[in-house]
C-alpha cells in the first residue's frame, strides 16, 4: 500500500471511528461505572470483535478480486451508495436516550471483554460498513493480505483510541449528550456523507 493511499485511508478512518457508536457509549457507561482505567479491557473486547470482522470482510473481498474486476468495482460503488444511506439514516434518526449508572461494585476483567466483544460482534452495521469502505481503498492489482493487514491494524488502533479518549472524558460527553442529544447523530450522519462524497469523487477519479 502506498503511503499516500493510507494516509487517505487513516484520516478517513480517523473522522469515522470518533463517531459515537455501540462500543463507544458502552466504554463511557463503563467508565462512569469503573474508572476510565478499566475500559482498557472493555476497549480490546471491542477491538477484536471488530478484527474478526474486518478478518471476514477482507477473505470475501480476495474472493471477488480473484474472480471478476467488474465485481469489484461494483463492490466499491455500492459502497459509496451504503455510506452515504448509513449517514442520511442517522442524521434523521431520533437521538438515544443516555442514562448514567453508578454502582460500587467493579465488574470483573473477562466480562467487561465480553461485553465489549458482544457489543461489537452483534452490530451487523459493522460488517457492512467494512464491506463499503474498505474497497474504497484497496488496490486489486497488489496482494491483498499486505493491505488488508496495515488497514485492519489502523483502524482497529484509531478505535481503540477513541474508545479510551471518549471514556476519559466521559463526565463531559455525558452532560454534553443530555443537553444536546441530537448533535452526536448529527455530526456522525454528516461524516458519513462527507466520507461518501470523497469516495465517490476518488473513485471517479480513478476510473477516468
Amino acid at each position: 500500500m502506498q503511503f499516500d493511499t493510507w494516509l487517505a485511508f487513516a484520516l478517513a478512518s480517523l473522522l469515522l471511528t470518533m463517531t459515537p457508536g455501540p462500543s463507544i457509549l458502552l466504554g463511557v457507561v463503563h467508565s462512569m461505572q469503573f474508572g476510565p482505567k478499566k475500559v482498557a479491557i472493555t476497549a480490546l473486547g471491542d477491538i477484536t470483535a471488530n478484527f474478526l470482522q474486518m478478518v471476514s470482510v477482507g477473505v470475501g473481498l480476495g474472493v471477488v478480486i480473484a474472480n471478476s474486476a467488474l465485481a469489484f468495482s461494483a463492490i466499491k460503488w455500492f459502497g459509496v451508495a451504503t455510506l452515504l444511506y448509513m449517514g442520511l439514516q442517522m442524521v434523521l434518526s431520533k437521538p438515544r436516550e443516555f442514562q448514567r449508572q453508578n454502582t460500587a461494585e467493579v465488574m470483573p476483567a473477562r466480562k467487561r471483554f465480553l461485553s465489549g466483544f458482544l457489543v461489537a460482534a452483534g452490530n451487523p452495521k459493522a460488517i457492512v460498513f467494512f464491506t463499503a469502505f474498505f474497497p474504497q481503498f484497496i488496490d486489486p492489482a497488489q496482494p491483498l493480505f499486505p493491505q488488508m493487514l496495515i488497514m485492519c491494524s489502523t483502524m482497529a488502533i484509531l478505535d481503540f483510541s477513541w474508545v479510551m479518549i471518549y471514556a476519559v472524558c466521559a463526565t463531559k460527553l455525558v452532560g454534553f449528550m443530555g443537553k444536546h442529544p441530537a448533535c452526536i447523530n448529527r455530526a456522525g450522519g454528516s461524516v458519513l456523507m462527507a466520507a461518501a462524497g470523497f469516495l465517490a469523487l476518488s473513485s471517479r477519479s480513478a476510473n477516468s
